[in-house]
């Protein structure tokens, strides 16, 4: 039997020490999932903490179709999109840089030699023009990107067919070449 599989027999039981390891395993996926998806840090972890929550109170529902962090991402996704709904969209495009950001941004312009700018400017770049998606991509985008799931294990996150995850991952791909082209980004490999 795997540590997973222990650990999930283990939540069943009510078992507090297998909770532990199921958010030292996966804990940073949730939350970089969320932080992607949300593009508010501090609900993310709040999301993180319901998405643990959620698996154990309802572990019993997971019926061990696919894996145990296709499960969890699931939960996590629905959770985002249940925030997505009661909070202001305006509210989330719209934040300003918080002191710590921009005591960050100041270290890293002060301090960085040019290359590891540049990448920050690139990271930076890429990770507004995700968040600049509509949802339905930006959640694909994540998944794939990020996450490395397959465009099968996807399907089965999000509950749809293995074509619309495919169509919905090339739209995400066009729109975010097209929102980092006109940020001033030039694709050398289409030279």
């Amino acid at each position: 039997m795997s540590a997973e599989q222990q650990a999930i027999e283990r939540l069943k039981c009510g078992d507090g020490s297998a909770l532990k390891w199921l958010m030292e395993q996966y804990g940073d996926d949730i939350l970089r999932t969320a932080v992607l998806l949300l593009k508010d840090y501090h609900m993310a972890e709040d999301v993180s903490q319901e998405v643990f929550i959620t698996a154990f109170q309802k572990i019993k529902q997971y019926r061990g179709e696919g894996s145990l962090r296709g499960w969890l991402l699931k939960v996590t996704i629905n959770l985002c999109r249940s925030k997505m709904r009661l909070v202001s969209w305006k509210r989330l495009l719209f934040r300003e840089a918080t002191i710590e950001e921009n005591r960050v941004h100041s270290h890293l312009y002060n301090s960085a030699p040019n290359a590891e700018i540049e990448q920050w400017l690139l990271s930076l770049s890429l990770r507004e023009s995700i968040e600049a998606m509509p949802f339905k991509y930006r959640e694909v985008i994540v998944l794939y990107y990020y996450q490395e799931l397959t465009i099968k294990e996807i399907a089965q996150v999000l509950t749809e067919p293995e074509s619309t995850i495919k169509s919905k991952l090339l739209r995400g791909r066009r729109l975010l070449r097209h929102q980092l082209e006109e940020g001033g980004w030039q694709d050398e490999t289409r030279a």
